[in-house]
């Protein structure tokens, strides 16, 4: 698998229902993007015991953005961001969803992961004579829900195939973006 066929699409409605989700590709502009899962562990060993043992209690998840304020055709996930760094949400105006597909076999529809999220900014500015650079971090809230994503329509669809021990709750999203998948 190459990291193109690994997308992020982050609601940039700030919708309060995954339903009314608008999900964009966060591409453009991007060089790197990794999902840290950061898993809490707890580590015991007893004094009778030569080795420890380590047990994972949660995950919470995370992806630190950097984008590049570049000219590209998806102007809403620009202002987007500017929105961002503008108003410095908190709370529930900072509260959105992203979702991670495996782009494998054949389309439009891909396993997908959707997960709420709260979005933080981090940062805007960059080196004398280079393009602007904005971070934020999409930091993930409870349980991921396993399902399909349509890369045309910007639809998740909660369970089918795709779906296993994760809670399913019900969602879709409409998007106008597409997944640029050359």
């Amino acid at each position: 698998m190459k990291r193109h066929e690994l997308q992020h699409f982050v609601d940039i409605s700030m919708s309060k229902t995954l339903a009314d989700a608008d999900y964009h590709l966060l591409g453009d502009g991007i060089a790197s993007l990794t999902e840290e899962f950061n898993a809490e562990e707890e580590t015991e060993q007893w004094i009778n015991q030569e080795n420890g043992t380590t047990d994972i209690k949660s995950y919470t998840p995370s992806i630190p953005v950097e984008m590049q304020d570049i000219d590209q055709d998806d102007t809403d996930l620009v202002d987007w961001f500017n929105n961002l760094i503008d108003t410095l949400p908190t709370g529930s105006k900072a509260v959105s969803s992203y979702v991670r597909v495996r782009i494998k076999g054949s389309g439009p529809s891909y396993p997908a992961v959707q997960r709420k999220c709260a979005i933080s900014v981090g940062s805007t500015g960059g080196d004398a004579g280079a393009n602007v650079t904005n971070s934020i971090t999409i930091g993930g809230r409870g349980d991921g829900i396993k399902g399909t994503f349509n890369v045309e329509t910007g639809k998740f669809t909660a369970g089918g195939a795709a779906a296993s021990s994760l809670e399913v709750k019900s969602g879709t999203a409409k998007s106008s973006s597409k997944s640029n998948l050359s």
